[in-house]
């Protein structure tokens, strides 16, 4: 038999360690939405919201209706945005009318930051103010003892509300993972990839069951949303880039047909607007397209540009010919994702004879670097997790994943070699896939630890002379603080050569720093160099036979000492893989 008993205050001990749990929960701190200060009350947070950076979280909440799974989208997709701008945290003016597709979009349910309690907090927001720790008191006071049963009562409810709104945040977050580990799943098990045959066009061949395998919605769905675009455009170097070859050549574009395949936001087509084009067709496979109609009529440039969504290997489009191809394609490594083919799939239907594609001609480069830092991070950290290893989390087997990561001009310990140099007005989609020798001369005394790929792309005024010549493509590198006045690269990794009217970027470690970093191949084992040995070899690029989206590399290589004596008895053979 149990007994009710209670002390002076009314509670038992039981309620002494609950109303303890109680005061733990309420004094967890909750980051603004936007900058780095922390609150213990979500009143607080939205009032200093609402001071600091003019978003009026709950007048805004109420006024558009949202539910508690719409509220946690804005807080998550807010976060979202500062953790890709590091200036978002200035923010003086921030609104949304219930238009915004994120409000719908469950990818917006999972916590942008780990253990967000401010997500937690909107449940409170959902109890009714009748059952707050303020009512209950009054209540106790003005009913007595008698009511002191359904008022605790009341509060457990309140509690157990909340809680079971806590659950099932939860259990939408293991919903939200678990879709989406199906589908990769299931996109692996089917192929799930575009059917490109070897001029680069959509063959329409089926997969090994009696099903149609369309990947190109999975690819072209990654493009649909803003993040990827955000960070697009906040590559300056990229941007700019594009922006000042098109405004610093206007006569170029003025009265010109332009075709800017997949165009994205619709940037480059309103560049090329603004510089006096008679008229710009812009294409997008992607849901972003309707976005970009909506930015070209806000802008008042409709009148110039159309918009076109569908493949460009399929579209028919409103006019037979145009006279500029504007396309920002490139990707990891230059050719992952292999939407130059598409490009050239669209040079050979639409362009004009005399035509000119921007960019018009693109480089990769191998280099090598010495960064036990590097190493130590992405290698060697599985050695002990915790006081753990975890050995089997390296790569193990007969081929590596290439990494994709930013690495700083120090690391760099030899000389660099050019292994493609593509000419868009005259490469064929078969010819992309490539193989090179190079010699790369350590230029100091070195443990090299990786070899290192990135590209060049150059922007030229006609597409006879698409690049710089061989001696200038030839030319060493420096950081973009150094005062090697022949690598011509400016603060910006701008590169222009005026004398040819020559504009491109670089994404090299020598430069300003880009959203397609470096592509690291790390070595099985080190090279240990001195200043003048040499490394030679041999590097294959190919399209994946299950991917061709994705890249399949490999090296052959052997050191050899600056007095000509090899110090390897065989080449060095590695596999890699971009994906």
């Amino acid at each position: 038999m149990s007994v009710l008993s209670y002390s002076e205050s009314g509670f038992d001990t039981q309620d002494d360690r609950w109303d303890d749990w109680e005061d733990e929960e309420m004094n967890t701190p909750m980051k603004c939405l936007f900058c780095a200060q922390t609150f213990q009350s979500p009143v607080v947070l939205f009032q200093h919201a609402k001071k600091a950076h003019g978003f009026d979280f709950p007048k805004t909440r109420a006024a558009l209706g949202l539910d508690f799974y719409q509220s946690m989208r804005v807080v998550n997709y807010i976060r979202t945005m500062g953790l890709s701008d590091p200036n978002f945290e200035q923010v003086s003016g921030f609104t949304i009318d219930g238009t915004e597709a994120f409000l719908n979009d469950d990818a917006y349910l999972k916590p942008a930051i780990p253990d967000d309690n401010l997500l937690y907090a909107l449940d409170e927001l959902d109890i009714d103010d009748s059952v707050s720790v303020g009512s209950l008191s009054r209540s106790f006071k003005a009913d007595g003892l008698d009511s002191l049963e359904s008022v605790r009562e009341r509060e457990l409810t309140a509690r157990i509300r909340a809680l079971e709104h806590q659950l099932g945040l939860r259990e939408r977050e293991v919903k939200f993972v678990s879709e989406q580990f199906d589908e990769y799943r299931q996109m692996v098990k089917r192929q799930f990839y575009d059917s490109i045959d070897d001029n680069g066009v959509d063959n329409g061949e089926k997969g090994s069951g009696s099903e149609e395998v369309d990947g190109s919605n999975y690819y072209f769905n990654s493009y649909a949303g803003n993040d990827i675009h955000m960070q697009m455009l906040q590559d300056k170097v990229r941007t700019e880039g594009y922006r000042d070859f098109i405004y610093d050549n206007k006569d170029v574009f003025k009265g010109k047909v332009v075709l800017d395949v997949g165009c994205g936001t619709g940037i480059l087509s309103m560049f090329a607007a603004r510089a006096g084009a008679a008229k710009v067709i812009a294409v997008d496979n992607s849901d972003i397209i309707h976005k970009a109609r909506a930015n070209v009529i806000e802008n008042k440039l409709e009148g110039v540009i159309t918009l076109v969504k569908g493949k460009i290997e399929d579209l028919e489009l409103p006019v037979d010919k145009v006279d500029i191809i504007i396309s920002e394609w490139m990707g990891y490594f230059l050719l992952f994702e292999a939407m130059l083919d598409s490009v050239l799939v669209a040079r050979d239907r639409f362009l004009a004879p005399g035509g000119l594609l921007a960019p018009s001609a693109s480089y990769i480069y191998l280099t090598a670097i010495s960064d036990e830092e590097y190493i130590n991070d992405q290698i060697n950290y599985w050695d002990s997790v915790y006081g753990f290893k975890m050995s089997a989390m390296k790569s193990t087997g007969l081929v590596i994943e290439a990494d994709v990561d930013v690495v700083p001009a120090k690391s760099v310990a030899a000389s660099r070699a050019l292994i493609a140099e593509i000419d868009h007005g005259t490469a064929t989609p078969a010819a992309l896939d490539f193989s090179s020798s190079f010699t790369l001369v350590a230029t100091r005394d070195a443990t090299i630890h990786a070899f290192l790929g990135y590209f060049d792309v150059a922007f030229s005024r006609s597409q006879a002379s698409p690049g710089p010549s061989h001696a200038e493509l030839s030319l060493p590198v420096s950081n973009v603080d150094g005062d090697d006045s022949a690598a011509q690269v400016s603060a910006r990794a701008l590169w222009k050569q005026p004398e040819s009217s020559m504009n491109g970027f670089t994404t090299g470690p020598h430069g300003t720093a880009t959203h397609w970093k470096q592509t690291v191949f790390v070595l099985r084992e080190p090279i240990h160099a001195k200043q003048g040995d040499e490394v030679r070899g041999q590097f294959t690029c190919r399209k994946s036979t299950t991917n061709p989206r994705e890249l399949d590399l490999d090296i052959s290589y052997h050191h050899v000492a600056k007095d000509g004596s090899n110090q390897t008895a065989d080449a060095k053979q590695l596999s890699y893989q971009l994906r």
